[in-house]
């Protein structure tokens, strides 16, 4: 569980440790860190902006921070923010709302944003010009219902959670609500294919998921099981549909290495969003059905070893045969926030030591245990690197995306356990 951040000042005081840096051993084959990882905004923040758009001001993050001085720079032919990373920072904030209440106008220019990107119509767009216009050509910015509109469901969701319980505040609720709400008729689209099957490489696989893609549907479940949660709309049905959906693009085969693996798209499986382990364990929270647990624990036992034992591997892809082609590069803290999501969360739920090991292993990739043999987080900026590129070359840009990833990996260890 997320422990607030003077429970994690007052272990440090007590042990006498500082946290001016990261520390970490090696014991025999579990890595440990030592320390409580601090959470540090400053660098998130220092990317919030803000900027007039129709007449009235709304605030966002920007994409791009180049070293070494760190300030926001342009996304070249698609602007200077997206839905997608400021739907993940509200997720951050809402969490740290809860000890900071000075955060609450920053949250509220940042939940303007995504008002302004979701059309009446359920449909969203993405990217933000530097004009304070909306870009409406760009490809991953066009008005769809795609990555970036569960990215927004997602943020808003933490919005409502921030905003509805405040009396005073009722107004932005009800837009936040209605918002979210013109998603309905999206995901009933997709869950009314159920039980449509279509062919893909080894076989059928299910054919009611967002644009047939497991990585995208796994964040949509994210955002329903949230919604849901939040009382908003009962999408009992659609989790479930959504849930089986998931796992049955997994695949199983006990005498192969990637046994356990979820496919993010046909026979592909890459890091960046494979949250389908974290978004079943968030549906299971729901439907209470054992088979979730069986396909996430056969996940956990398998294809998290082989990803801590192969350094993290960027993207696995499987022939017919079920050979495999491995790419190692870039690693990126998108695609070590969706597995550590995924293993810290089923460690939570079941109690169990090697899963709380395994976990650690994966986070540990955020302070020196990868193949590049550097500390991706520095506690005392707040910045995340934005990737690794070889064995001996590390991004030390820090943008958006990376820094929110971390953050939110932070927030799901608390103190180590």
């Amino acid at each position: 569980m997320i422990r607030t951040l003077s429970l994690l000042l007052s272990v440090v005081l007590v042990t006498g440790l500082s946290l001016q840096c990261f520390k970490a051993h090696q014991t025999s084959n579990e890595y440990h860190v030592d320390l409580p990882v601090l959470l540090n905004l400053d660098h998130a923040l220092s990317l919030t902006k803000s900027i007039k758009h129709n007449y009235n001001y709304i605030s966002y993050i920007s994409i791009y921070a180049d070293a070494p001085d760190y300030a926001p720079v342009e996304a070249t032919g698609e602007g200077i923010s997206c839905v997608d990373d400021v739907g993940r920072f509200l997720e951050v904030l809402a969490v740290e709302f809860r000890s900071k209440p000075e955060l609450l106008e920053t949250i509220r220019g940042l939940t303007r944003y995504l008002l302004a990107f979701a059309n009446d119509d359920g449909t969203w767009y993405n990217f933000l010009l530097t004009d304070g216009t909306i870009n409406q050509s760009h490809q991953n910015s066009l008005a769809k219902f795609d990555w970036w509109a569960v990215r927004g469901l997602r943020g808003l969701s933490a919005a409502w959670e921030v905003f509805s319980p405040l009396q005073k505040e009722q107004t932005i609720a009800d837009e936040i609500r209605s918002a979210l709400l013109r998603s309905v008729s999206h995901i009933e689209n997709i869950t009314n294919k159920y039980p449509e099957m279509i062919s893909r490489q080894g076989g059928l696989k299910p054919g009611w998921l967002l644009d047939n893609a497991p990585d995208k549907t796994s964040e949509l479940l994210l955002a329903v099981v949230r919604m849901h949660k939040n009382g908003l709309y009962d999408f009992s049905n659609h989790i479930n549909i959504l849930a089986e959906g998931l796992m049955g693009w997994q695949f199983v085969d006990s005498g192969h290495e990637l046994n356990g693996m979820y496919f993010c798209w046909n026979n592909i499986w890459h890091s960046w969003g494979n949250n389908q382990a974290f978004a079943l364990l968030q549906a299971y929270s729901i439907t209470g059905e054992s088979g979730i647990l069986e396909s996430v624990r056969i996940w956990a036992d398998n294809f998290v070893p082989y990803l801590i034992k192969t350094r993290f591997p960027r993207k696995l892809t499987i022939d017919n045969s079920n050979q495999f082609k491995v790419e190692n590069y870039p690693q990126i803290a998108y695609g070590t926030n969706s597995v550590y999501q995924g293993i810290r969360s089923f460690a939570e739920l079941t109690g169990e030591k090697q899963y709380y090991q395994s976990s650690e292993q994966v986070f540990s990739w955020y302070t020196g245990n990868n193949i590049a043999g550097v500390g991706m987080y520095d506690s005392q900026t707040g910045r995340c690197y934005d990737g690794i590129n070889s064995s001996n070359d590390v991004n030390h840009n820090s943008g958006a995306e990376s820094t929110v990833e971390c953050l939110q990996s932070i927030q799901r260890r608390g103190i180590f356990k």
